[in-house]
């Protein structure tokens, strides 16, 4: 049990413990043999004072990360990747492990949370549930690509309100170098174009219209140009973009999620 020591609180608590939370190994595919994956979890909830209606913040993170060759190299590309929010990782080059950064993180969330809505709810206390805040982050390993393993990270994000915002973080680590890759690392140069018809192809064929503007009229890229997103699953056979609720269409449209076999993309892959 962890306590948090601050002037304002009044109720925390803090879990941490090596368990499953993710994919626990790979299957065996080529560079991959040394490396499997484990998880490490971090619960914590601050209450802003000791009446029982009080406002709180509850943080829970379950971090899948690597173990064996390169592991170094992928937990800390990981760490580093915008998986948490906010990226308080980016701004400091030393190395932590993923016990470290969990804790780390959950540390600094709830600390700030005390600061920014602690002297709020002191002068609006008629108004505590305005104040609560959750934040749960799920992280799995998908290992159907034998160059690549695809890291996800489901997101539930709650600061008040009506209801709280649920989404998808993607990111593909290369399996020999530990690095996360971009599109410009896997495709060629000026790719752009083609890969942004391919995925409007893709939407139509989902939504069973004849073209873009049909697309437009369901608000999807709506007054906004056509692009993939850095949120996308490299799988064996095909890649699939991921755009988050309101990404680029209403918000009744939710999570949008465009598939692109490999036959498809052939031409545009570096080689």
């Amino acid at each position: 049990m962890k306590k948090i020591s601050t002037s304002i609180l009044i109720a925390a608590t803090a879990l941490m413990t090596t368990f499953s939370c993710g994919n626990q190994s790979n299957n065996g595919n080529n560079n991959k043999d040394s490396i499997t994956f484990d998880s490490i979890k971090v619960d914590s909830t601050l209450s802003l004072s000791d009446k029982p209606d009080a406002p709180s913040c509850h943080v829970s993170l379950c971090l899948t990360y690597a173990k064996g060759k390169n592991a170094d190299f992928i937990n800390d590309s990981i760490i580093r990747s915008g998986i948490l929010c906010p990226d308080y990782f980016s701004i400091t080059s030393r190395k932590l492990t993923p016990a470290e950064a969990a804790d780390s993180f959950v540390t600094r969330y709830v600390s700030e949370y005390q600061r920014d809505y602690g002297e709020m709810y002191k002068a609006d206390m008629g108004h505590g549930a305005s104040y609560n805040c959750e934040y749960i982050v799920r992280t799995r390993v998908i290992d159907d690509n034998d160059k690549y393993y695809t890291y996800i990270a489901d997101i539930y994000n709650y600061g008040g309100g009506a209801h709280g915002i649920s989404y998808v973080v993607a990111r593909n680590i290369d399996a020999s170098t530990g690095k996360i890759v971009s599109l410009k690392d896997i495709f060629v140069p000026g790719y752009e174009n083609e890969l942004n018809d391919l995925i409007v192809k893709s939407l139509c064929k989902k939504y069973d219209v004849a073209d873009l503007e049909a697309l437009r009229e369901r608000t999807i890229f709506y007054g906004i140009d056509v692009y993939a997103p850095d949120n996308y699953i490299i799988g064996n056979d095909d890649i699939t973009f991921i755009y988050s609720s309101d990404e680029i269409a209403s918000h009744a449209e939710g999570e949008i999620r465009a598939t692109i076999k490999n036959s498809d993309l052939e031409k545009l892959f570096r080689k």
